[in-house]
């Protein structure tokens, strides 16, 4: 998921054209305070002008009591598909803002829990209540790891050290509550040293992340091709299937593959990524096509 600043219309142009499974306009960190209600009202030339990408549109909105509510609504109104909702604490926060939701579209007429949520957890009591959080609102589809936040309430630097329990720990509460897992245990901001952003890219996929926001175009490749997966994976994933399903066809519960011994957990784990693979390479490739 790509950020794209709201307040500026320099990086909208090409936005769609960078590979992301979505956008986000961003109306939280990256536009300064003062520029917080004319960013506000560029969400509906901008989401008309990036439609044609045809991917998930998102908008994240401001968490505090003076902009919530007219950010929420704008974002409705403009025709966003979803919204990342940050500083998320407690349920009691979702489950408000579904109530908030609820009401805009039906005066706006737009579908009835249209509207999805992915929730930020970026602080010590987000993460104390990060099951909660996931089971509070049917809207979830996911919850991001909000780490530069997180570091700063815990007076830690985004260091893969001290990031990656608490990542961990939220990516187990989502996966519980059947939500997507993103983020990544370090700092989202490096975008010059692509190997040094791959290996932490490499790190979240392990402990159980399955996507990421990113700030910048050229991170887009790189988390497309490591929680995507590469056609080598999926090609070893699939000669792994072919053995092991011949061995329970034999009658075998367990057979020996490259030197390690194959048994259901470790099949069922390559079913789901082929599935997933597959997945997301039919959709990126429909994507180029409406593209085109």
């Amino acid at each position: 998921m790509l950020f794209v600043p709201a307040d500026s219309d320099r990086f909208v142009a090409k936005a769609g054209q960078r590979g992301a499974d979505a956008l986000i306009l961003d109306l939280e960190d990256a536009v300064a305070r003062p520029m917080k209600v004319a960013a506000r009202a560029n969400l509906a030339p901008f989401i008309g002008r990036l439609r044609p990408a045809a991917v998930p549109l998102h908008v994240r909105v401001n968490n505090e009591p003076h902009l919530l509510a007219d950010d929420v609504e704008a974002a409705l109104v403009a025709g966003a598909d979803g919204l990342l909702m940050p500083k998320v604490d407690t349920p009691e926060q979702m489950v408000e803002l579904d109530l908030l939701l609820h009401r805009l579209e039906a005066r706006h007429q737009r579908a009835p829990g249209g509207i999805t949520v992915v929730a930020l957890i970026e602080s010590p009591l987000g993460l104390c209540n990060a099951l909660p959080i996931a089971r509070a609102s049917r809207r979830l589809r996911g919850l991001l790891f909000g780490v530069e936040d997180f570091g700063a309430a815990m007076s830690m630097e985004s260091h893969p050290e001290g990031m990656t329990g608490p990542a961990q720990t939220m990516a187990i509460a989502a996966a519980a509550a059947g939500l997507q897992p993103m983020g990544l245990p370090g700092s989202v901001a490096g975008f010059t040293d692509l190997d040094a952003y791959r290996a932490l890219v490499q790190r979240a996929r392990r402990i159980g992340m399955r996507g990421s926001v990113c700030i910048h175009p050229a991170q887009v490749p790189v988390l497309n091709e490591v929680f995507g997966g590469s056609d080598a994976e999926a090609e070893r994933a699939r000669e792994l299937l072919r053995v092991f399903d011949a061995s329970v066809a034999a009658g075998r519960g367990a057979v020996a593959f490259e030197g390690r011994m194959l048994d259901e957990p470790i099949a069922i784990r390559a079913r789901r990524f082929l599935q997933r693979h597959d997945a997301l390479k039919a959709r990126r490739s429909a994507g180029h096509g409406a593209q085109a």
